[in-house]
């Protein structure tokens, strides 16, 4: 498969890949660090929980986490993103806010949910 036909695969049952802070995330996910202060508020705005670089990733719940990838994913270089299982884990305002973020975005973006 060429690289302009791969998705960014996006699995909330394994939303995180590193365990130590958030700014390991953000360098998985190659965010630019002009793009820090949008994804922290973004977050912000959904969870209602400030975050930076330094903050712990083991002190957020499962659905801050689900959140935190898939806005990392948003706003990464990625093209194409696949969400699976995105809103198991998050009540009903939060997946509608999420849904909103990726309306918004100008990506091609596949969610899926299993049964």
């Amino acid at each position: 498969m060429d690289r302009e036909n791969r998705y960014l695969i996006a699995d909330a049952l394994h939303p995180l890949v590193c365990t130590d802070k958030v700014r390991d995330e953000l360098l998985l996910y190659n965010i630019q660090a002009q793009d820090y202060p949008k994804v922290f508020e973004q977050f912000k705005l959904i969870c209602d929980k400030g975050l930076d670089v330094a903050s712990a990733l083991q002190e957020l719940s499962g659905g801050q986490k689900v959140i935190l990838m898939a806005i990392l994913a948003i706003y990464s270089p990625a093209r194409r993103i696949h969400f699976i299982n995105l809103n198991r884990y998050l009540d009903a305002s939060k997946a509608n806010a999420l849904k909103t973020l990726i309306d918004g975005s100008d990506k091609e973006i596949l969610v899926e949910e299993d049964s």
